[in-house]
């Protein structure tokens, strides 16, 4: 069988909520997983290769999110932690979304590194990014990128499905009635070739897939 080329895409809505004391309003798609996590999850359907024994080899990963972040945090000396924390990912296996966010942040520990439950071979697109206020600026509630990092393999994989996530969480001591967040619509992006390997090879990368989604 010839190579062929493919781009794969997970699309994630934009979200602008104001939080009530309990819970975060329209929510567009995204879930409230804890009043500090929001998640929004879709699925890339790759069972009709699967059927054809055919391996995806991913070859390029891209995130495309234009617009800003904004978080509304109270300004309050006593309370000097405002932060977001964005994740995004794509993996062969099913996560535990509150369970990554609140490891993250609590232990500096993102999917795939030591201390982490999930295998790096697992994860083919891992972003990591961190915002914090900008008070310079005018525009209200802006928050700059302070950091970004990657956690990826971008190994083959021979899942049915690849497992999209856009990870939020709000860093603040205490979420108040009234705090708001505005989060741009993303895409992310996974070019790569589907291709055919050897039987042994192809039972070995299956037998290897049951395994990483067996483990958590």
């Amino acid at each position: 069988m010839k190579n062929k080329d493919r781009r794969l895409e997970a699309m994630h809505p934009s979200l602008t909520s104001i939080y009530d004391g309990v819970n975060w309003g329209t929510l567009n798609g995204w879930q409230q997983l804890s009043p500090s996590t929001l998640v929004h999850e879709t699925v890339i359907d790759l069972s009709g290769y699967t059927r054809d024994s055919l391996t995806f080899f991913p070859t390029g990963v891209g995130l495309q999110d234009p617009g800003i972040y904004t978080f509304d945090p109270i300004l309050d000396p006593a309370f000097p932690l405002k932060a977001l924390q964005v994740m995004d990912i794509v993996t062969s296996i099913p996560m535990d979304l509150l369970e990554v966010a609140t490891v993250m942040a609590d232990t500096n520990v993102a999917p795939g590194m030591i201390g982490s439950k999930y295998q790096f071979e697992s994860i083919l697109f891992g972003a990591y990014r961190w915002f914090t206020p900008n008070t310079q600026i005018v525009y209200p509630n802006y928050m700059q990128l302070e950091r970004s990092e990657r956690f990826d393999s971008g190994e083959p994989s021979a899942s049915e499905n690849l497992y999209c996530y856009r990870i939020v969480k709000t860093i603040q001591q205490d979420l108040v009635d009234g705090n708001s967040v505005q989060i741009p619509a993303a895409r992310q992006l996974i070019s790569g070739v589907i291709a055919e390997e050897s039987e042994l090879v192809y039972m070995q990368r299956l037998k290897r897939s049951y395994e990483l989604a067996n483990q958590v």
